[in-house]
């Protein structure tokens, strides 16, 4: 309280005692100093490096200024912070973005998230994912249609066209169970725009999720699989993909710039 008085702006950091161990080894969490909560235990101990980082990254961080924080050690690996921070670093946060993150979001932000994809799939824990009506899909009815309009097929023909359509629902079950899990890491990690909702973000990553869901599909029958390998290869793909449509749409772009010069000229020769 003394500090906020005085009107200037300042920022405390408190550790326990120092040891030489390496710098982001262990996940960290913090309190608010001078609460209850925020009182350091007499055997708590520090990495020095990694309190010499928090010193200098709250300093010149906007997120820390007026703050006063005991930073103590985690080492539970499935506490929340734990799993935060490594959620962070795995999404390529450098450490001041992910100090930033902790100080300006952090614990309170992530359970939020958490509570919400919850009570949105409240059978998650029982592998069960809340996915679209897929038998309610136009193309799949459409599908539906055609196939009792055609003549009839024989057994074989039925047999081969039931094994595809299981197989490409599994894979399409799979390839959502991933990219919700995909926009569950991002969001946590911020790498997403934040009106940017969950089925806009699954339809901007499906062909990749459809990758995913083909690769766990043939690994969960049995397949050897040289996943690095394949992983190139579709994303050459993709670039070419992305190459060919970039083309076609500066062809339409030039075509229709002709177009509209053509009839510029038109106009000028009627004149």
């Amino acid at each position: 309280q003394a500090l906020k008085d005085t009107g200037k702006e300042y920022t405390l950091v408190a550790v326990g005692a120092l040891e030489d161990h390496d710098e982001g080894k262990i996940p960290y969490q913090f309190k608010e100093f001078g609460t209850e909560e925020g009182v350091l235990a007499p055997d708590a101990i520090f990495s020095r490096n990694e309190a010499m980082r928090m010193i200098t990254e709250t300093l010149q961080l906007n997120s820390g200024v007026g703050k006063a924080l005991s930073f103590s050690e985690v080492y539970d690996v499935n506490a929340t912070e734990a799993k935060l921070i490594k959620g962070l670093r795995e999404a390529g946060y450098a450490r001041p973005q992910e100090i930033d993150h902790m100080l300006r979001d952090g614990v309170a932000e992530y359970q939020k998230a958490v509570d919400a994809f919850r009570e949105k799939n409240p059978d998650w824990g029982k592998g069960v994912y809340a996915t679209e009506a897929w038998w309610e899909d136009p193309k799949f009815l459409a599908s539906v249609e055609e196939a009792s309009g055609t003549s009839k097929k024989s057994a074989v023909e039925e047999e081969v066209e039931v094994v595809k359509d299981e197989r490409t629902l599994e894979i399409e079950k799979i390839a959502n169970e991933w990219a919700k899990r995909e926009y569950f890491q991002q969001s946590m990690a911020g790498t997403v725009d934040e009106d940017m909702t969950e089925e806009a973000f699954i339809e901007s990553v499906w062909d990749r999720a459809m990758f995913e869901g083909d690769l766990k599909y043939r690994q969960m029958k049995g397949e050897a699989l040289d996943e690095e390998a394949e992983l190139l290869d579709f994303k050459a793909k993709q670039e070419r993909k992305q190459q060919a449509m970039l083309k076609k749409a500066k062809e339409e772009l030039k075509e229709l710039l002709d177009e509209e010069d053509l009839g510029g000229d038109d106009s000028e020769d009627k004149e």
